[in-house]
């Protein structure tokens, strides 16, 4: 007889016993049994820590849980003890993974990237007078077109730097957008 919670006619023991294993087919379907649920965890966790949940964010939440439950041999999904649900253990660390993704971020830590630069094209470069647009505009709204586009703060950093809330980042921004566009075509 297959217990409940059994994924793909292997109950959740075995399968966990087998992905503890380096069984590939079952770390699959460990993933296509509780993928959905991690996601949708990471999400809710981020909206509440963070205010908001990001793609990308859900994302980097989500391939960092499934990396500490595969590293080391699976040392952490072997520490589970089927003294609870599957779905409520895993919640636990999908919770400790976001809120180190937002003490991470909080702490202003960033991760150096390496960019690569493409050579450039005629179509890449800036409209004419663009530049000469964006020194005539105040020195707030070229502020925050800088951290928002060269920067790429979030609205929630900006918030921060500018010493406003983070509802009125939006509109300062489409402000000096606007502001540009108009300047741009004098």
């Amino acid at each position: 007889m297959i217990r409940e919670g059994a994924v793909g006619g292997i109950d959740e023991d075995s399968l966990i016993s087998r992905c503890v294993s380096r069984d590939r087919g079952a770390w699959e379907a460990f993933l296509a049994e509780h993928g959905r649920f991690l996601r949708a965890e990471a999400r809710r966790r981020l909206f509440r820590y963070m205010g908001r949940a990001d793609e990308a964010d859900v994302d980097d939440a989500f391939q960092e849980v499934v990396c500490q439950l595969m590293k080391d041999g699976a040392r952490t999904l072997a520490q589970f003890r089927m003294e609870s649900s599957v779905s409520t253990w895993l919640a636990c660390v999908v919770r400790s993974v976001c809120r180190q993704i937002v003490a991470h971020r909080r702490s202003g830590a960033r991760v150096p990237l390496r960019v690569v630069r493409p050579s450039l094209a005629e179509d890449d470069f800036p409209p004419e007078g663009l530049i000469d647009a964006l020194s005539r505009l105040p020195a707030r709204d070229r502020r925050i077109l800088r951290l928002f586009f060269y920067e790429g703060r979030k609205y929630r950093e900006i918030a921060g730097l500018l010493r406003i809330s983070v509802n009125s980042v939006g509109p300062l921004l489409n402000r000096a957008l606007r502001a540009a566009g108009r300047l741009l075509r004098k």
